[in-house]
């Protein structure tokens, strides 16, 4: 009898040994998601918050999707994630291939490149607004006394979201140069000298041993930058605060307007619950798009 139950509580032990790390994902995800649809579904504001909150149903989200400034923040979205995701993959797959290569000095830059990332968003902000301002950026006073004209990054719509994108892909690139160089360093030596003696280029090295042995890195790098660059504000709020004329409002920034500025938080809300979706889908994307080409290049092999 006592071993039976000795032998329970070994079984159990494994599961007891969860409980604190799913209690603060209970806490602090799962719990926060539901109070987040709860109050989707109410007419809740700054206003009301104190009184009886009446139920809407999906009335916030059929607002919400009928809203063009919601339509235009999709599309500043679009331009700004798309962006930011391909500047930040490329610069960093650039920069961890290339540090980790055997020259002087690549530990050195790995840790200068670090700091970018650890730096606040909010900090950065100020500093690339600094940079790009229209009256007394540094930029345009460096392209005045090189006798060109000034460009207004921050105050035209065509150009003020590429903008964004280049200081975001400043704070975001470091981050893919350490997954990256962490996923570079798992592959052994020993494959890159095989194929140098049955012939291979660096070049084809590259694309047949190391790109195929970072597949797993790149798909979770890709969807991690995704989210943050879906999810990111507070570098666009300091810099630009969705202006001009909304054309720099992403999703997300136009949730925490909604819900913090305006003291609309159901609708807040509902744009929250729809950011959650997107990211959703982007990671089905990516995950769905990398098995594809993986089925494909087995039947050509085949």
């Amino acid at each position: 009898m006592k071993l039976t139950l000795e032998a329970r509580a070994g079984s159990l032990q494994p599961y007891l040994l969860l409980v604190p790390a799913l209690s603060i994902l209970v806490g602090f995800l799962l719990f926060p998601l539901i109070w987040n649809i709860y109050i989707s579904m109410h007419n809740v504001s700054l206003t009301t918050i104190l009184g009886e909150w009446k139920y809407v149903g999906f009335k916030n989200f059929s607002n919400l999707l009928s809203d063009p400034d919601f339509h235009m923040s999709l599309q500043v979205s679009l331009l700004f994630v798309g962006g930011s995701v391909a500047l930040q993959f490329f610069v960093g797959m650039v920069l961890a291939v290339v540090l980790n290569q055997q020259i002087w000095g690549s530990n050195a830059f790995r840790a200068l490149f670090i700091i970018p990332w650890t730096v606040s968003a909010v900090i950065t902000g100020f500093s690339f607004k600094f940079i790009f301002s229209d009256s007394f950026g540094v930029l345009n006073y460096g392209l005045e006394q090189m006798g060109l004209n000034p460009v207004a990054w921050l105050s035209d719509p065509g150009v003020v979201v590429w903008t964004l994108v280049i200081a975001n892909m400043w704070h975001g690139a470091p981050f893919t140069v350490i997954f990256l160089t962490a996923g570079l360093f798992s592959i052994s030596p020993v494959v890159y000298e095989a194929a140098r003696i049955d012939g291979a280029t660096k070049i084809k090295s590259f694309f047949y041993i190391t790109l195929p042995l970072l597949k797993p890195f790149i798909i979770i790098n890709l969807i991690l930058i995704t989210m943050w660059s879906v999810n990111f504000f507070d570098l666009i709020l300091v810099m630009t605060n969705g202006g001009p004329l909304f054309s720099s409002t992403t999703s997300s920034l136009y949730m925490y307007r909604q819900a913090f500025e305006f003291g609309l938080l159901s609708k807040g809300a509902a744009a929250g619950f729809l950011l959650i979706g997107m990211n959703l889908v982007l990671a089905y994307s990516y995950i769905r798009l990398f098995r594809r080409r993986e089925r494909t290049v087995e039947i050509r092999q085949m």
